[in-house]
């Protein structure tokens, strides 16, 4: 039960925090001039790095080096990202310096909508915990738009029904998945499916016999706790 109610409460910030207000990058942003978004960028990046010696050196090279284009989104997404989490309190020091610049190079390349939201909150949540993980950031960097919008549309393990079972070795040759048990819409079995699978976001369940014709080779898809943690690194509460 509480599992189902942790489900319904992650599914429902995921859904407002990502695949509903995520917007595109402002036309506006990408008209600064150099100089202007040097400037904005050292007075961002300043309430980080003025307590971790080397590091706002280091961050100012990986800006230098970055074409005009990157430079307008990446400054605009640290901007986003400060700002929220200045929100939850006082800022912290990234602990991984490298994952943090990686978040950073990353979120500047990133125009589609969806994941542009994640990198912005994967850096956020860097400057508010510091139990942050940064085998989270290449998760991320190897995800897709698809990969983003299946893992939110994925159940948690309570709330994909009952009569189904774990399968005996690893299977992976099915055609059609579907979000909980008995369901009769079919979702088509696609690569963004192993990706999840590759990460341990997902796992599959046996459905019992008899609900599913053999010959439609469906299993269920659903997020594992990992999937759920790894949620919460890119989203903010």
């Amino acid at each position: 039960m509480k599992e189902q109610e942790n489900d319904k409460k992650s599914r429902s910030l995921d859904l407002v925090g990502l695949g509903e207000t995520a917007k595109a990058i402002p036309k506006e942003v990408y008209v600064e001039t150099t100089k202007a978004l040097i400037d904005s960028f050292n007075k961002i990046v300043a309430p980080i790095t003025e307590t971790t010696s080397g590091f706002g050196r280091y961050i100012r090279q990986k800006f230098d080096n970055m074409v005009d284009a990157e430079k307008a989104v990446g400054a605009y997404t640290i901007q986003k990202a400060v700002e929220k989490a200045q929100l939850k309190g006082q800022l912290n020091s990234p602990k991984h310096l490298k994952s943090f610049v990686k978040s950073f190079e990353e979120a500047s390349k990133e125009v589609d909508p969806t994941l542009h939201e994640m990198w912005e909150n994967i850096l956020a949540n860097q400057l508010i915990d510091s139990e942050f993980h940064p085998r989270y950031v290449n998760i991320l960097s190897n995800f897709s738009s698809s990969e983003a919008e299946l893992l939110l549309k994925l159940n948690s393990f309570g709330n994909i029904g009952k009569d189904h079972s774990s399968y005996l070795g690893s299977p992976r040759n099915f055609t059609h998945y579907v979000l909980k048990n008995y369901d009769k819409e079919f979702n088509k079995w696609t690569y963004s499916c192993n990706v999840l699978l590759e990460f341990e976001l997902a796992e599959v369940q046996a459905p019992n016999n008899g609900i599913y014709e053999n010959t439609d080779r469906v299993t269920i898809l659903y997020r594992t706790n990992s999937g759920n943690r790894f949620l919460n690194a890119v989203t903010i509460k």
